[in-house]
This record gives C-alpha cells, structure tokens and sequence, in this order.
C-alpha cells in the first residue's frame, strides 16, 4: 500500500516541470519578436522624416524615407517644368521638418526702349522681375505696370527710358554767288573767278529721349568749323540770242556737262534690277520729276518746254534754259550724281538716251 501511494505522487511532478520549459520558451519568443518589433519602431523612427512640400498656394505634410529632395519628388510624382525652381535645389539631403518649395516659372513680356522678348520667371513683382533680368532703371525711367504690381501669367512689362544726352551735328553752310558785270569780256561770255564751296557749322544739342525716341532738344553750343568759300562770277552784257527764227534773252551762259536719262518707267524701255529700281532714276521711277511735274519730254519750245535735271545751286528749280540740238528746257529735277556744272537732259525712251551718250554743251539761262 505505501509503494502505490509513492508511485502515484510522483507522476505529477514531472508533468509540471515539462510545462514550466513551454511557457519559458514562449515566453523567450514573445520577447523576441517585442524586441524585434522595438528594434523596428526604432529603425523606423530613425529613418522616417516628415516633410512639407509647398507647390503655390497647396501645402503637403508627407512621410519619407527619401534622402534627397530629387528622390522626394519622383516618390511623390511631383512633375517639374523646365523653368521651374525647387527650394532647396535637387540635389539637397532632406532633413525632418523640412519644407520643399516648388516655384512654377509663367511667361512675360519685357519691352525696353522698343526692344522685347519673353521670359520664363518665378518671381512676384514686376520690381523683381527687372531685377532678375538685370534692367537698371534710372532715375525718370517709366515702368508699367508699377513696380510693386504682382505679375500675371502673359504680362507685358514695359520700361521707358528717360534720359537726356548730348548729341552733336554738322550742318551745310551755304556759299554765296557773288556776279560782277564785266565789259572788258564778250556778251554772254560767264568767268568764274573762285569756285565757291559749302561751309560747316558744328552744333551741339541736348537731346531728350523717352522710350528710345527723341522727344525734344535744347540748343547747348554752335561754332563754324570751316568757313564757307564765296562763288565769284564775272560775266558780260545781256544779250539776245537768234535760235530758229526766234529771239532769246539770256542773262548767263554756261558751259556743262550734259548726260541723258529716261523717267524709267515701264513704257520708257529702262531696264529695271529684281528690286524695282530702274536703270536712270533708281527707285524714284514713279514718272513724276523732283518737283512734281510728270517726267516727260517736251518739243523743246518755249510753250512745251524738255526737262533737264539740274544742281539747283548753279541752276536754280524752275529756272528756263536754251541748250544747242536740244532746245527750251525748264530745270524740274534733281539727281544724287547731278552736282556743280552737270545736267542731265530728259528723253522718253532709254534708247534715245543711250543714242545721246555725254557731251559738253553752252546752256543759255533765260529771263524770264
């Protein structure tokens, strides 16, 4: 009876020490993974930042595991125009509480002294706009809009410049024709004692520009930097000159240069080059003379009179002349080749012209 009573007490304890080891083992494991779990939280917390990203007036909390602002916003899906800025730039390793600002880039217009282009900006005000372009303004300078005005997509800045400079010119003196009555020479007979030349006068302005134009200028300072040279013309009596039957009274006669030319107009037979200029009169081939009158020859009569291109200041406009095989011709054009004792003889067709070649002829000034 004691060996049964002994053998039934002792199987208990060894199935209370075999559930002892269990729950130490589970124990052991739920330690484990709290402490992995722990070791988690902790990396996650080390390495996780909360950062902002402004994109104009939207402003985003955000969890990342980014190390760069360039890994923030591809992970974000953040697109970025070409012109647009980041803040800080791309390549900046992000910290927690960082803020990321994304300024979009619009375009403007800036217009200055009538030169403009276009431009991609981020900045708020038309002042900081000028600035970035780098467009000093001076003192009286105009800018509109004003400069404190916040910009808008497609705006168009412009900047007057107003200044004043001075600016210096030279203008022509005028020589003065001086004629003396001479009887020892023949009638008719005309003698240039000095040739006359223009002078120069030197003029010094105070010139007012605003937006790139003169606007006004004040006279600062003038001086003769060569004196003009007196035209000297000795001459003898008037007389009258007997040309097919019909009298003319002339009081000069000079001896010129004559050339030939067309109106240059299509019926002429001008030739004309790929930009319209006609081969005698260039561009001005409109069939109308320098002083208006239609280009066309006359009979050389007194009552039709030819034209002839003339240096007004040996041949006054509108003066009347007899030239030998030619006849009446009154002075109606000019021409930039045509200076001091040239004329140039009017013909309707460019092939009379060319016929004519040049040749040196007496031109009787007529009273008129």
């Amino acid at each position: 009876m004691k060996k049964e009573r002994w053998g039934r007490s002792a199987a208990p304890g060894r199935q209370s020490g075999k559930s002892l080891s269990s729950h130490r083992r589970s124990v052991e494991i739920l330690a484990f993974f709290l402490l992995a779990t722990l070791m988690i939280c902790i990396f996650y917390f080390q390495q996780v930042k909360v950062v902002a990203i402004v994109d104009g007036e939207t402003k985003l909390w955000t969890h990342t595991f980014s190390r760069s602002v360039d890994h923030l916003l591809k992970e974000k899906n953040v697109e970025l125009g070409q012109h647009d800025r980041v803040i800080p730039g791309q390549d900046q390793i992000l910290h927690d509480g960082d803020v990321v600002y994304i300024q979009r880039a619009f375009p403007v217009m800036v217009e200055v002294d009538g030169e403009s282009w276009e431009t991609w900006t981020h900045e708020l005000t038309v002042a900081s706009l000028l600035r970035e372009e780098g467009v000093i303004l001076g003192e009286k300078d105009h800018v509109t809009p004003g400069l404190d005005v916040r910009l808008e997509q497609g705006k168009t800045i412009m900047v007057n410049r107003v200044f004043k400079k001075q600016k210096t010119e030279t203008e022509r003196i005028p020589y003065e024709t001086i004629r003396f009555s001479n009887p020892q020479l023949e009638p008719g007979q005309v003698i240039t004692r000095q040739e006359g030349e223009d002078g120069i006068e030197e003029i010094v302005f105070e010139v007012e520009i605003n937006g790139g134009r003169e606007v006004g200028r004040t006279l600062l300072s003038s001086r003769v930097v060569k004196e003009p040279v007196k035209n000297i013309l000795e001459y003898g009596e008037n007389v009258i000159a007997s040309r097919s039957g019909r009298n003319y009274e002339f009081e000069q006669v000079l001896e010129m240069m004559a050339t030939a030319y067309c109106p240059g107009t299509p019926g002429s037979g001008c030739p004309v080059d790929a930009k319209g200029a006609a081969h005698c009169t260039g561009h001005y081939n409109d069939g109308y003379t320098y002083t208006g009158t239609r280009a066309a020859a006359g009979d050389g009569s007194l009552e039709n009179p030819n034209i002839i291109a003339v240096d007004p200041r040996v041949i006054p406009l509108g003066s009347l002349v007899y030239i030998e095989d030619y006849g009446v011709a009154r002075a109606e054009d000019t021409g930039s080749a045509i200076q001091g004792r040239i004329i140039d003889l009017l013909f309707d067709r460019h092939e009379e012209a060319l016929k004519f070649g040049r040749k040196k002829l007496q031109v009787y000034l007529l009273k008129e």
